[in-house]
């Protein structure tokens, strides 16, 4: 089974295709604000490139946020549509999770212009919510805490599959975006 991995949640756009659970190709495309250019070829790409077709497809996983406002959004957008029109699973998993999985961190974080998402989990389980701080407040928090904490890590595709494995599959109608920073325009409600 041919098993397709959608990320936007950052700068980069990131494919990979897998087969049989083993990683068979990946495409990391950087992208400064143009994701919507360059996601659907670059999807065509690793498709044609390895000889298959979309209809080969038979499971689809989303990296669904947090990030990127936009990029989490385009990515789980094209990922519900595929497993939709295909009539294939689809599961998400969230970009701190990726960085758990692929660095053992238990404290993975992503930096964004103002602020730090997190999430602290204790033997791969998410221990409390995942938040959204300022530099500052992060900084005290994992002082506090004493945690280590993983800011460049590579994404071990294999270990992310191994990972969502066991996750049921959702509805497509289901899968949404993650996300925990509050916009703006709902901050004075």
């Amino acid at each position: 089974m041919y098993s397709l991995f959608i990320d936007t949640h950052d700068i980069e756009i990131i494919i990979a295709l897998y087969k049989d659970e083993k990683l068979l190709d990946s495409i990391i495309k950087k992208s400064t604000r143009h994701h919507s250019e360059y996601i659907m070829p670059t999807i065509r790409d690793i498709i044609s490139n390895n000889g298959i077709e979309v209809k080969d497809l038979g499971q689809i996983l989303v990296v669904n946020g947090p990030g990127s406002f936009t990029g989490v959004r385009l990515a789980v957008t094209i990922a519900k549509t595929l497993a939709y029109t295909l009539n294939i699973p689809i599961k998400t998993i969230t970009s701190l999770e990726v960085i758990m999985v692929s660095s053992n961190c238990e404290l993975p974080i992503i930096h964004d212009v103002k602020g730090i998402f997190g999430g602290l989990f204790k033997n791969g389980e998410l221990v409390d919510n995942y938040f959204y701080m300022s530099n500052e407040e992060f900084e005290e928090y994992r002082i506090k805490h004493d945690y280590a904490i993983e800011e460049k890590y590579e994404i071990d595709f294999e270990k992310v599959y191994k990972y969502l494995e066991n996750r049921e599959p959702l509805n497509p109608h289901e899968v949404n975006p993650l996300y925990i920073k509050v916009i703006e325009a709902l901050k004075n409600d």
